[in-house]
């Protein structure tokens, strides 16, 4: 009954291989369409056929249609996919689902074009692309959005936390791309006896020394890295940053690796060796090691200016916060 069925809906010609390979095809003559159709019954009589998979050899193409295609059978709501850790697994667990609103990848509720979601319970990244072939012609990626004419604040990417809170946006409007909110940080490396615990967030941080990271066995053309330490001396012309965080064992396994913020918002860790602080003071570094300042020396060595005014009762240091910039300064009169 099943093959006067599949002969009905114009099956030339079903053939099972010795070796088991299933071959159906709805023609055999010579440079003719052939089509095979494997579909299921709707669940209402009345209704077409649900398509499963469409195989096709035409003129130049061999297609897969996998879900619908033709308007002889109800097209498919949802395809999915299912791997298993081990060759005994039944069901398996649900890895892909496509849908009329998009692709998912690790989710079952999809309103975007693609959606991807990791949980694998280990350190690792969700994605990655790649593209080789060792030559500066192969590119990264494009990404195209907002008004054609570039006007208005056209949101290329948003940056959140685990729990979805924003931390953060690269924007363009007008032929200009924006990053907020905004720190850059140069790579240093910190005395052995630091590297463990680091420093607390917004001490200053000088320069000893200059290295490279490494490629091949060889220091690359331009990735310096900062061998640093708490700044030693008041107004130090070495400054470079402020303390921002650890990179150690990271993505890059690194073993000693941090971070020096240079450019953008932050603070600094400063006494009141200068003084009590105003709105647009600079900041070097004090006396006291890897602790900053109101600048008072003309000129002075500053890596950032103040956001607040910020007054000490005593010998306390506070976190004060600052535009980050090096940069020769003189102090207000």
């Amino acid at each position: 009954m099943a093959l006067t069925k599949i002969q009905g809906k114009g099956i030339d010609d079903i053939d099972v291989s010795v070796a088991g390979e299933l071959e159906v095809s709805s023609a055999t003559s010579d440079t003719t369409d052939k089509r095979a159709f494997f579909v299921t019954g709707h669940y209402t009589n009345s209704e077409e056929d649900a398509a499963g998979v469409i195989l096709q050899s035409v003129n130049g193409d061999n297609l897969v249609d996998i879900g619908g295609g033709t308007a002889a059978y109800n097209a498919v709501t949802k395809v999915r996919f299912y791997t298993a850790a081990n060759a005994t697994t039944t069901t398996g667990t649900e890895k892909m689902r496509v849908t009329n609103t998009g692709v998912g990848i690790g989710v079952t509720s999809i309103d975007k074009a693609f959606i991807a979601k990791e949980d694998s319970g280990s350190a690792g990244y969700c994605f990655e692309f790649i593209n080789d072939g060792n030559n500066a012609d192969r590119y990264g990626g494009i990404v195209q959005c907002g008004t054609d004419d570039a006007s208005g604040t056209n949101y290329l990417f948003v940056f959140r936390d685990g729990d979805g809170t924003s931390q953060g946006y690269i924007t363009f409007s007008g032929g200009t791309v924006t990053y907020g909110a905004f720190t850059a940080h140069h790579p240093c490396i910190l005395p052995n006896a630091d590297n463990t615990n680091g420093y607390p967030y917004g001490t200053l941080l000088e320069t000893t020394s200059i290295s490279y990271t490494q490629k091949g066995g060889a220091d690359t053309e331009r990735g310096i890295l900062y061998n640093v330490q708490k700044t030693q001396s008041a107004n130090s012309k070495a400054v470079l940053g402020a303390y921002g965080g650890s990179m150690v064992n990271g993505p890059d396994q690194e073993t000693n690796m941090h971070q020096a913020l240079v450019l953008g918002d932050g603070h600094i860790l400063c006494n009141n060796a200068g003084g009590n602080i105003a709105v647009g003071d600079g900041i070097c570094s004090s006396a006291t090691a890897g602790i900053g300042q109101k600048a008072t020396a003309n000129p002075s060595m500053i890596i950032g200016i103040a956001q607040e005014a910020v007054t000490f009762s005593g010998s306390e240091t506070k976190l004060v916060p600052v535009q980050y910039g090096l940069q020769q300064f003189i102090p207000w009169s």
